[in-house]
């Protein structure tokens, strides 16, 4: 099966509006592709979504569990120094950790990449016309 890393950022679009980060994560949970994420992804976006978008700690809490429910979380294991803003390392790390075949972000610095020791580096409009 196809294994999919979902940057931070993507699964906040999901949380906040039904565009194309929304169809991918729905699709993932739905089973159609694996969904991979680390610890420090989640510690992530738990942040941003409590600190940067003040979301209430119930809700928070509901989509994490979510999340946990439908993912392959894998510890890290791997230390990347890729990528030239360095927070983004751990996606890719996580990735890499993971097995992923596909990472999908909206962040440029990860996108210039393009790929990573195979590991294909994509938006979400670039990812949901390639599978869907």
């Amino acid at each position: 099966m196809i294994r999919v890393v979902l940057d931070t950022n993507i699964l906040i679009s999901a949380v906040f509006w039904r565009g194309r980060p929304y169809e991918i994560l729905k699709h993932g949970i739905g089973g159609k592709y694996t969904l991979i994420a680390s610890v420090e992804i989640l510690e992530e976006l738990i942040d941003r979504l409590k600190n940067k978008f003040g979301f209430p700690d119930m809700e928070l809490l509901m989509y994490v569990d979510i999340l946990l429910s439908h993912v392959h979380l894998v510890q890290k294991t791997s230390a990347v120094t890729a990528c030239r803003d360095p927070k983004d390392n751990k996606i890719l790390e996580t990735a890499l950790d993971g097995n992923a075949h596909y990472i999908v972000t909206g962040d440029p610095d990860l996108l210039v990449l393009k790929q990573f020791q195979g590991i294909s580096i994509m938006t979400a409009s670039e990812f949901l016309e390639s599978f869907h």
